[in-house]
């Protein structure tokens, strides 16, 4: 049985490129993305809650 991690972190939303860098550098650390909150903010930021094994912490460091 897989033990996941949660978090809810800030991804840049507004331009594409930056949400994809985002989601990459979250990605190399492990993070997978689980759903984007409904809204943005005034700064074009949006909250997403992401998982990742908790033996993936363990491992990484």
């Amino acid at each position: 049985m897989n033990v996941w991690e949660y978090d809810i972190k800030a991804v840049r939303y507004s331009d594409l490129s930056k949400t994809k860098e985002d989601l990459n550098n979250l990605g190399i650390d492990g993070w997978e993305l689980i759903k984007f909150a409904d809204e943005m903010d005034e700064n074009g930021v949006i909250r997403a809650v992401f998982k990742r094994p908790v033996d993936y912490v363990d491992t990484a460091f």
